[in-house]
């Protein structure tokens, strides 16, 4: 079953990946394909 929403970054609909780190549900935007986890979650992880 897949999990589709809003967007808990930017409010976008069809948000339908979850942060592995804290599990936002988040959408193709706010999500980084390549370490599997939201653009908030990358931005802590730089600093």
């Amino acid at each position: 079953m897949e999990l589709v929403g809003i967007c808990m970054i930017c409010g976008r609909p069809n948000a339908r990946y979850t942060c592995r780190l804290c599990g936002r549900i988040v959408c193709n935007n706010c999500y980084d394909f390549s370490n599997g986890i939201c653009v908030a979650c990358r931005g802590r992880m730089i600093k």
